[in-house]
């Protein structure tokens, strides 16, 4: 019910914001293309799926009288957790993006371009609130909604299976086609290291990284023009450290794992209306891409 509320909410909210720009056009003389520019409107582009995950979130904790330790606010049960998963990131970060940019090349076949970037302004004092609203705040919210609400409710269904649906849940929520592989394998990841620590902070750390460095890299480039050596190197290191990471928490580290206990028909249901509008708008997306 909170993976489908969420996407319902998305969808009514993202309607009200057209039509509240299209009245603001007529309004104020502007088109949409220029409405759509301005770094206000990006903002509340971002914004308002994040009110969206809040109202989702404290209407399940009211409803279910839940407090926030019950869906994964709590301690990590050791300290090992936050370096596994900063080490488990950088091979994410490397190494997957070099399997990710395979992907988009071979949808490039079919003539799909990645779209344009709607960041607002990282110039200034704009670059702190893009840090708030891009990846601090989807950090707290999704995590709280997918390894906090969604895992408590689902893994008992088994570790490898809760870990393959949270992936596929993580990638189709976000509808983005260039990203499927690379949100697949991180919501997989982040799902086994959330079972495996037993809270979802150190997923919350990680995945607040893992958008601070896109977003520092969009604005100071550090990463392009990097030697040949230099990238080997990285791209190497990285995926040691993924094969580390992922080792560990699959074969050495057996905390909370799960056998099967319970049929996923119910998840299955509350969830449906979700997962299907998740894979119309990736469609829709995908066709996007390659029509423009």
């Amino acid at each position: 019910m909170v993976y489908s509320g969420a996407i319902i909410g998305m969808l009514v909210i993202s309607l009200a914001f057209s039509v509240t720009v299209g009245v603001l056009s007529a309004t104020l003389g502007m088109t949409v293309d220029e409405i759509s520019n301005t770094d206000a409107y990006r903002y509340f582009s971002y914004l308002l799926y994040q009110i969206v995950y809040i109202a989702v979130i404290a209407a399940f904790a009211v409803i279910y009288r839940s407090k926030p330790a019950e869906f994964g606010w709590r301690r990590a049960s050791h300290f090992k957790y936050y370096l596994i998963g900063l080490v488990l990131l950088f091979g994410l970060m490397f190494s997957l993006n070099f399997v990710n940019n395979a992907f988009v090349a071979f949808l490039g076949l079919f003539g799909y371009e990645l779209p344009a970037s709607s960041l607002p302004s990282l110039e200034g004092g704009g670059f702190v609130g893009v840090l708030i609203v891009v990846a601090l705040l989807p950090a707290l919210l999704e995590e709280t909604i997918f390894r906090g609400i969604i895992l408590e409710g689902i893994k008992d269904i088994g570790t490898v299976a809760v870990c393959l649906l949270g992936g596929v849940l993580f990638c189709i929520f976000h509808q983005n086609p260039a990203q499927t592989v690379y949100q697949f394998v991180c919501g997989a990841a982040f799902t086994l290291l959330a079972v495996r620590a037993d809270s979802l902070l150190p997923t919350v750390l990680i995945h607040f990284v893992n958008n601070a460095v896109i977003l520092f890299n969009e604005k100071f480039a550090f990463l392009e023009g990097l030697p040949f050596g230099a990238e080997i190197a990285i791209y190497v290191s990285s995926g040691l450290c993924l094969l580390l990471s992922l080792g560990y928490l699959i074969f050495i580290d057996k905390r909370g794992n799960r056998k099967r206990e319970w049929e996923i028909k119910p998840f299955a249901y509350a969830a449906l209306a979700g997962i299907l509008l998740c894979i119309v708008f990736w469609i829709t997306n995908l066709i996007s891409g390659i029509v423009s």
